[in-house]
């Protein structure tokens, strides 16, 4: 088979040599936030963190989590979105491949972990149950922050919001001051010895008083992935990238904001690594995601202190091709997934007790096609519809609407608490399904119906400070998952057996108790302890099922069908601690533990890519404002914890049966980093030992013994 053709990198070049000596360093990007309207008393919105040198309005400080900063984001020389969270706590990464990363929170993913863009969803009606590459197709040029939340928070995001959220803030073009008219313009260039990697991103901009315009264009370009001394080149893991993105505010009155942005991304030839052999090629041919936002605040607006309303409309494309040389066949499967947004909150202070309530409501639409073809490869011709093997058939809907409410007052001098609940009307529209009549000669022809569920949430949490320096918490909240047309319509081989569409199913519930407490000395150290337990229930499963008196296919695969089987328990320890025992001297450590069961009618086993024990240690010296230094010892231990799925995934069994899970590893990083006037430069030095090791439930194995330089500058 011909090799897939790669996009050439004159782009590249041409954008990156052209301004190597105009990069911006990122703390320059840190300009004040636009000035708040005047506060009747003190926000309660912030989110609990170990890891970042500053907190962002998001949920209430009850809850845990952690906020990547630009500045951390300039020191982590992340090569991916994804990537850039692979040290925050309770995080775990997993990585199908190379053009792929999902984040893992509290042994829970897929679709019961919601990813944001700018608080608007990038879940949509087909978001899978296992891992996925959505977080991906975001830019990590165009990061400003990432925000996580551990545990439930369906109150305020609904759907899929189980085990937590990842909300991706990109950058915000900013006013001038004093009259002053600027066009910043600058420049990043990255590249990475692991997988000849090579990354430019160009910014021009234009701030005056009222108006402000950022725009960003960016090329990325990886070849075959290196991993440790054992491992040698990877074959199937290079993969092309462009992104552009367009961010306009303009200020209508004082205290009313308009934004309004663009964003576009195409990845090419990103091949689905651990499904491609010789003579059988599996790719995303073409990955592409369009979203348009559009974003009102508007400060004083009646009773509310501010008031938000955003509307979106996101495109997420995906073309995936199969190249199967014996049979002279290419089988491509495109689908394209339409979703239109818009959310309303409001908040509205209290005089009493420093309390505050914010309103809210949201309506997501998804829209989805898509069409399966067949060609040949030896004697090229046109593509033939193959409507038996299309994955969504006819053109599935999904509608969600809710209402939320979220109320914090302050319970005496020392303790806050918050009281929050949420109701959603989930509707699908399925067609008409005939493509297990076409496979299956007797098979039923399954007749359009609409399917519809109802999502509640709610949530209570309370803060106490028992000692001057000792504060202790606990959350009590649900979350839930609306069945999304995935779950309805999938069709095929999937793991150990044949997938049949479903049609009755019901949400998914999560209810979970947190408890932790923290220990804080100013900036001279900080300790905190958090255990939560979640019971998840009507946990949707393939079990097995019969179609036309028959359980399995003539090709002897078990037919099975979405149903709500399971009940899942997880318990969750994390634990973290930061010093600086003098000035420049900081000290991190935390470290994660996940225990699971899954109930699967009368098995009980964990559940599927459930992360071993893992943690990291930091060590970041300082000697002067514009300089640092910094060393990363990275661990994880063995994962012999397996369900029956793990057992038949190659990204974990290779070798099954008598797999023994994943290894444990552990792996040293050194980074260093500086600044002169608008120059900066960081280098990082990755797997020093060049051990060999994969993540667990990965299909790629991490980089071995590299390097990576980026540069920044502006004009």
């Amino acid at each position: 088979m011909p090799p897939l053709p790669r996009f050439k990198r004159a782009f590249l070049w041409t954008c990156t040599t052209a301004l190597l000596g105009h990069a911006l360093p990122a703390s320059a990007q840190e300009q004040p936030q636009e000035e708040a309207p005047p506060a009747t008393g003190r926000s309660r919105e912030t989110v609990v963190t170990s890891t970042s040198r500053e907190s962002k309005p998001m949920l209430p400080d009850t809850r845990v989590g952690s906020v990547v900063t630009s500045e951390d984001l300039s020191r982590r020389p992340a090569r991916s979105t994804p990537e850039a969270l692979q040290e925050e706590e309770g995080i775990f990464i997993q990585r199908t491949n190379h053009a792929g990363g999902h984040p893992i929170i509290r042994g829970l993913l897929g679709h019961q972990v919601l990813i944001l863009v700018d608080g608007m969803r990038l879940n949509n009606a087909v978001t899978r149950a296992g891992p996925n590459q959505y977080l991906n197709t975001v830019d990590p040029f165009l990061v400003e922050r990432l925000e996580v939340v551990r545990g439930p928070s369906s109150v305020l995001y609904g759907s899929d919001a189980i085990g937590g959220i990842v909300n991706v803030h990109t950058l915000t073009p900013r006013f001038s001051s004093e009259g002053q008219t600027r066009l910043p313009a600058s420049v990043r260039m990255q590249g990475g010895s692991a997988d000849r990697s090579l990354q430019g991103s160009l910014r021009l901009g234009l701030e005056l008083p009222s108006t402000a315009v950022l725009g960003v264009v960016t090329g990325r370009d990886f070849n075959d992935l290196r991993g440790g001394a054992d491992i040698g080149v990877q074959r199937y893991t290079g993969y092309t990238e462009y992104d552009a993105a367009v961010k306009a505010r303009q200020r209508l009155a004082p205290g009313t904001i308009l934004q309004v942005q663009y964003q576009a991304t195409r990845q090419s030839d990103a091949p689905r690594t651990d499904r491609s052999i010789p003579g059988d090629f599996r790719t995303f041919s073409l990955q592409e995601r369009d979203f348009l936002h559009g974003q009102l605040t508007v400060a004083g607006a009646g009773p509310f202190r501010s008031l938000r309303v955003d509307a979106s409309a996101l495109r997420q494309g995906e073309r995936q091709d199969r190249f199967r040389v014996a049979r002279d066949r290419l089988e491509r499967e495109d689908s394209n997934v339409w979703t239109l947004g818009i959310r309303a909150e409001g908040e509205r202070p209290f005089a009493w007790s420093n309390a505050s309530l914010r309103l809210g409501a949201d309506v997501f639409h998804d829209k989805v096609t898509g069409v399966a073809t067949r060609a040949g490869l030896l004697v090229p011709g046109d593509f033939s519809p193959r409507p038996e093997l299309e994955r969504y058939p006819g053109s599935p809907t999904s509608l969600a609407a809710g209402l939320f409410g979220l109320f914090q007052m302050d319970l005496g001098a020392n303790a806050t608490g918050h009281a929050g609940a949420r109701v959603q009307l989930n509707r699908t529209h399925l067609p008409e399904d005939d493509r297990l009549a076409l496979q299956f000669p007797g098979a039923p022809v399954l007749d359009a119906s609409n399917a519809q569920a109802m999502g509640v949430a709610g949530e209570l949490g309370l803060q106490q400070r028992v000692l001057e320096d000792v504060t202790v918490f606990t959350n009590l909240g649900t979350g839930f998952r609306a069945p999304n047309v995935d779950d309805y319509l999938r069709l095929g081989a999937e793991g150990p057996g044949f997938v049949l569409p479903s049609r009755e199913l019901s949400p998914e519930y999560s209810y979970t108790a947190e408890l932790g407490g923290r220990f804080q000395r100013g900036e001279v150290a900080r300790v905190q302890a958090v255990y939560a337990y979640t019971f998840i229930d009507n946990l949707v499963t393939a079990a097995p099922t019969a179609l036309a008196g028959e359980t399995h296919t003539p090709d002897g695969l078990a037919y099975l069908a979405r149903q709500n089987a399971d009940s899942a328990q997880v318990h969750a320890l994390e634990l973290s601690g930061r010093v600086k025992p003098v000035r420049s001297v900081t000290l991190l450590a935390q470290g994660a533990w996940v225990f699971s069961s899954l109930k699967r009618l009368d098995v009980v086993e964990p559940l599927s890519k459930s992360p071993p024990l893992n943690g990291l240690v930091r060590a970041t010296w300082e000697p002067v404002d514009f300089a640092f230094v910094e060393g990363v010892f990275q661990w994880a231990a063995k994962q012999e914890r397996l369900s029956a799925a793990d057992r038949e995934d190659i990204r974990i069994c290779p070798e099954s049966p008598g797999c023994a899970g994943t290894p444990g590893w552990a792996a040293v990083h050194l980074r260093a980093g500086a600044r002169w006037r608008s120059l900066a430069a960081t280098l990082e030095l990755r797997n020093l030992t060049d051990a060999s090791y994969r993540s667990h439930a990965s299909g790629v194995d991490a980089p071995g013994r590299s390097v990576t330089l980026a540069l920044e500058g502006s004009l």
